[in-house]
């Protein structure tokens, strides 16, 4: 069954008296933003389709309790779940590179592509290829088919592409320039002209 990714960023402008003063407001569906069902991102940032256990960042966090009244009204229309949210200023301290995982992942390896010159060329995470089970048996034994379970040093090859052992990054499973970047781009504006406390992104799942 196929989950789907509901939400709104909210914006709380700065008054005379200060922010806290201040009702927050929506300022953008999350749809028209963000499009893709991404559940890699959504494990690193939710703990929402996590195929492994994953130490995520905002996980079932709620609705935040001062929510504007349109995001209140949507999220109550919509019988959704694993409500969540963060500020820009929680996500701008992120250390995209620490590892998300304790070790090496039991699911998602590294995949090289080999040039034309012979070198090889990191190309991001990617699950095991079905056709390479049976070779992960025959190198390492049966009961060490999970990527968890390879020694560190080892691989296996199909075709030109060359797949290790990883204990992946944050940012492997969020990357700079996928589908969350024009998300982060208008908070990050919204955050120079209103602060950082006041603009957030709030969350809710379906499916």
């Amino acid at each position: 069954m196929s989950t789907d990714l509901y939400g709104w960023l909210e914006c709380r402008p700065e008054g005379r008296f200060g922010a806290e003063h201040v009702p927050w407001e929506a300022f953008s569906e999350l749809r028209h933003l963000h499009w893709a069902r991404d559940y890699m991102s959504w494990s690193a940032l939710f703990d929402v389709r996590s195929v492994e256990p994953v130490n995520a960042l905002f996980p079932d966090r709620g609705a935040p309790a001062d929510v504007s009244d349109t995001v209140r009204r949507d999220s109550d229309d919509f019988e959704g779940h694993s409500h969540s949210w963060f500020s820009w200023r929680e996500l701008s301290i992120v250390d995209w590179n620490a590892p998300c995982t304790n070790g090496l992942s039991r699911y998602w390896v590294r995949r090289w592509s080999r040039t034309q010159e012979g070198f090889l060329e990191p190309e991001g995470l990617a699950a095991l290829p079905d056709e390479l089970y049976d070779s992960a048996a025959a190198e390492f034994g049966e009961g060490n088919i999970a990527p968890s379970r390879w020694p560190t040093d080892g691989e296996l090859l199909l075709g030109n592409e060359v797949y290790r052992p990883v204990s992946p990054a944050y940012r492997d499973l969020v990357p700079a320039d996928g589908p969350w970047q024009p998300v982060f781009d208008v908070m990050g504006t919204l955050a120079e002209l209103h602060g950082e406390d006041n603009v957030r992104l709030v969350v809710w799942f379906g499916g």
